[in-house]
């Protein structure tokens, strides 16, 4: 008689779960589950809980949701705007590109030699636009 009053103070009073309860008294849950259903206010308190828990679960799922929104960053749109970037630069009138940028840029176009320590246009395989310079110094 006194397992079931500690029961019920645990469950009705303490506001603890059956697990909880099991735990601290050393039992199974379906023994408490058991002793639990024979008072009339069981049912009651379990569909109480059921709504708390559904209300507590849609309010941790909506922060979920909107801390992955301010958190979320857009990768296209970032590699979007820097593309757009670079072809503003490449495409703006009012900036010259250097000759070392130009030779990263146009890479298989400048072969290195050596001897000279310099990146010459490599004119056997392209054809060379006249504002590309023939070498580059290093």
């Amino acid at each position: 008689m006194q397992k079931i009053a500690i029961i019920n103070d645990l469950y009705f009073i303490q506001k603890k779960t059956l697990t909880e309860i099991a735990e601290i008294i050393n039992t199974s849950v379906s023994y408490i589950s058991k002793i639990l259903r024979k008072n009339e206010m069981y049912k009651v308190e379990k569909e109480k809980r059921k709504k708390e828990n559904l209300i507590k679960r849609k309010q941790v799922q909506k922060d979920l949701i909107y801390s992955m929104r301010k958190t979320k960053i857009d990768i296209d749109y970032i590699n979007l705007k820097n593309k757009h970037e670079q072809a503003t630069m490449e495409l703006s009138k009012h900036s010259t590109i250097g000759n070392q940028a130009l030779r990263k840029w146009c890479g298989s176009a400048y072969k290195y030699n050596s001897k000279k320590n310099r990146y010459e246009f490599d004119t056997q395989n392209l054809l060379k636009p006249a504002d590309f310079p023939s070498y580059i110094k290093v």
